[in-house]
């Protein structure tokens, strides 16, 4: 059972005689894979930089900042006690600890690890004396606005605007930030300075398209095999799947009508899709099964959402994760948390979405998350990655488990953030091969090299395999060390990068089904009214590994909460399926959209995901290896 902790009296009668408005209920330490930070330089204390470098490219600089214009920001509190959190949060979400599964409560977390009363004093009276304006005051940060000029001499920077082209595209800080050195200890990084809105491209749902017409898809794995002209000495292939229904990956993956009673699975996307609940409703109810009962599906909206968003959504990518959520946690309660909707990628918008986190971890809103909007690590600042880390710290320490989207560029990018934060679940995707009595066949890691067939049917426009496509997105993180549950288990040759650079952390953890050939059906009302479409990707494979951690918890007797000490420890048990790579060549036609092409038939070679290969044990495509139908039971049996 989860201890309930004792909530703290002194805050809101602090801030009543400080007259200050209260936010929010926690507070995490700072970030335990954050670099150290610089000495104090003439009484200074040098902060995490709060600027992502990536963010620059294809802005210009377009002069200082006018020292008059209003600037807002946000002070981070660093908490009371940030190693012991730390050591708290592992102790709380590993197995064989003392401490396993006894998770406090947010009240009880915030007495035992939040800030003191001397701390958020100590920053209040020093961001007044440095001529700013207190706007608000919680458990996280002490919120600031001021001049430029202020916030320019408090934080000892220099406010620079960007424009991209001809137009404004915000500000950013150069030269770094500091606070007095008497703040060390009490302020662990500001947010809010980087206003600006460079957009980089974001890991979406996995191409999927139509078949083209003389291709016939397949229903289940093996249904339909075609010739072809001769590529890696054969001259048949299998045809990619039309959409595997709700029934086939509830029986691949081992779920009955009760999986997932008692929890309550987050699902964290940008917008609202006003139909969502009417629409996976219709969805099951065509496939002749229970949608959402009453009360089992909830929205979670912040402040100034409604006017952020007005009537945007996320489509497919809602859909998708709400309804594959309850495909593989039936009996589970759904809670969409809402994120203000803003230009994706930009500075503004991940704190939106850093947000969003916190109200799952302040209000235990579920037992585990899912979060299908990784993006590069280069394009968050250090101080940005500190804030996610301490709250899904926070969240380890309350039993609430965060899953990510590996990414679905295969090589051609690096690890993604927030999936490779040490406290997160970073998912990769899998080809799934289910046959026809709903049993699995086969898996193989996710890696679409392609070629398309030449016009006459006779041979490719590039010799086979062709050009890696899509595929799961793996590798070393350039930002965060390898962490313990890692150790011994990731091969040195990936942690090290040959070993010519220390260890660091490796994705992914953990994989489920994701790749484009062997897609499922969804459905949703948007621009072209409702209707069923096949969709895939890591952005799948991440709520399907959340699902089965809620599935897991009645088994277990608690929230699995952070679950990597634990998903590192199933790899040898039937739980998790060591991926390899095929015996041979594994080849696939598909449609064209898979090959980046709008018409012809696309040859698949499945399994080549770039410079990231499938290797026995642990490797860069499929981490620990696959859940399978046996997880749940296996929880079952290593906790027991």
């Amino acid at each position: 059972m989860r201890p309930t902790g004792q909530r703290r009296q002194w805050f809101p009668v602090m801030l009543a005689i400080a007259g200050l408005a209260a936010g929010g209920l926690a507070l995490t330490g700072p970030s335990a894979a954050a670099s150290a930070r610089p000495a104090a330089s003439q009484g200074r204390a040098a902060l995490p930089d709060p600027v992502a470098k990536a963010r620059v490219r294809g802005l210009a600089e377009a002069g200082p900042l006018s020292r008059e214009v209003p600037v807002s920001a946000r002070l981070y509190l660093a908490g009371r006690d940030p190693a012991a959190e730390a050591r708290f949060a592992t102790e709380v979400s590993t197995p064989g600890s003392g401490r396993y599964g006894r998770f406090l409560s947010p009240a009880g977390f915030a007495a035992r690890f939040g800030p003191t009363r001397a701390q958020v004093r100590a920053v209040t009276i020093w961001a007044r004396s440095a001529g700013l304006r207190v706007t608000a005051v919680n458990q996280h940060y002490v919120a600031v606005r001021g001049t430029a000029a202020a916030v320019e001499a408090a934080l000892r920077t220099r406010l620079e605007r960007y424009r991209a082209g001809a137009r404004p595209a915000g500000f950013a800080p150069v030269g770094g930030v500091s606070v007095p050195a008497t703040l060390r200890g009490d302020v662990a990084e500001v947010l809010g300075l980087d206003t600006r809105t460079v957009s980089p491209v974001r890991s979406g749902p996995a191409t999927v398209r139509p078949a083209a017409s003389r291709l016939t898809c397949s229903s289940w794995w093996g249904q339909h095999v075609s010739r072809i002209p001769r590529a890696e000495g054969k001259t048949s292939a299998d045809t990619a799947i039309c959409g595997y229904t709700p029934q086939q990956l509830r029986s691949a993956y081992g779920v009955t009508a009760a999986s997932g009673r008692g929890a309550t699975i987050a699902v964290v996307l940008d917008g609202s899709l006003a139909s969502m609940q009417a629409n996976a409703n219709r969805f099951f109810a065509a496939h002749h099964l229970p949608g959402f009962a009453r009360g089992q599906f909830s929205v979670n909206k912040g402040p100034g959402f409604t006017q952020a968003c007005h009537s945007s959504s996320d489509v497919p990518e809602e859909p998708l994760d709400v309804e594959t959520a309850h495909i593989i946690a039936p009996a589970a309660k759904v809670i969409y948390v809402a994120v203000n909707c803003g230009t994706f990628g930009s500075a503004p918008f991940e704190q939106s979405f850093l947000d969003a986190e916190t109200r799952i971890v302040d209000h235990h809103l579920a037992d585990v998350e899912t979060d299908s909007a990784s993006l590069v690590e280069s394009v968050y600042s250090a101080a940005m990655r500190n804030a996610y880390t301490k709250i899904f710290e926070q969240g380890a320490a309350e039993g609430i488990g965060f899953n990510f989207d590996a990414g679905d560029g295969g090589s051609f990018t690096g690890p993604t953030f927030p999936a490779s934060d040490p406290w997160a679940t970073g998912v990769g995707a899998t080809d799934l091969e289910i046959g026809r009595t709903g049993a699995v066949t086969g898996e193989l890691g996710w890696g679409d090299t392609g070629t398309l067939e030449n016009s006459a049917g006779t041979g490719y426009q590039k010799p086979p395999p062709g050009t890696l496509q899509q595929g799961t997105t793996g590798g070393r993180s350039l930002d965060f060390t390898e962490p313990s549950y890692q150790h011994g288990v990731v091969p040195a040759a990936l942690a090290t990068a040959g070993g010519t650079k220390a260890a660091h952390r490796v994705l992914p953890d953990v994989s489920a089904i994701g790749g484009a050939t062997t897609g499922w059906l969804i459905a949703f009302n948007g621009g072209g009214g409702y209707r069923q479409i096949t969709e895939a990707g890591t952005s799948g494979s991440s709520p399907v590994i959340a699902a089965l951690e809620a599935d897991a918890k009645h088994a277990a007797g608690h929230a699995l909460g952070f679950a990597n000490p634990l998903l590192y420890r199933l790899r040898s048990t039937a739980g998790i399926r060591d991926i390899l790579p095929p015996s041979s060549p594994a080849l696939v036609l598909s449609p064209p959209g898979n090959c980046a092409a709008a018409k012809g038939v696309c040859l698949i070679t499945q399994s080549l995901d770039g410079t990231l290969h499938v290797t026995k044990g642990f490797d860069a495509v499929t981490g620990v290896g696959a859940a399978t139908s046996h997880f749940v039971t296996a929880v079952a049996r290593y906790l027991g």
